[in-house]
């Protein structure tokens, strides 16, 4: 009798501690981030970018959807385009009439850092420009 009330204790311990892991992991892959917190200017970590060249870019996000990206040392920009798609998705457009783009899953944002992945798996960092 004791073996069998310990078998069923050792079972009950081992479903709660499933559900417990099953419902953290749950939280963290559907947490919703908010999105205003990606307007104003943004450049890459040179660190943990995963090229060189890259690390001399900076993003500007506006409200209106724009995003104008531009190289450290040179005045000469050019203008993107974002929309959010899911929770942690956003498309990444060339020009604001395409109904396509580059899909890029949002990781990681807070005030000061920004991290995205792209389709290939590779991620880049982005520090917040104060």
């Amino acid at each position: 009798m004791k073996k069998l009330f310990i078998g069923l204790l050792v079972v009950a311990v081992g479903t709660g501690v499933f559900f417990l892991l099953r419902r953290k992991k749950d939280e963290t892959v559907t947490k919703e981030i908010t999105k205003e917190w990606i307007l104003g200017r943004w450049t890459t970590g040179a660190a943990t970018a995963t090229d060189p060249g890259l690390s001399k870019y900076q993003l500007d996000f506006q409200k209106d959807g724009r995003v104008i990206r531009s190289k450290n040392d040179s005045t000469r920009a050019d203008t993107s385009h974002y929309a959010w798609n899911k929770t942690n998705e956003m498309v990444w457009k060339e020009k604001a009439t395409d109904s396509t783009g580059n899909i890029l899953l949002v990781t990681k944002l807070t005030p000061d850092s920004l991290q995205v992945q792209a389709a290939d798996s590779s991620a880049t960092l982005f520090i917040k420009v104060r």
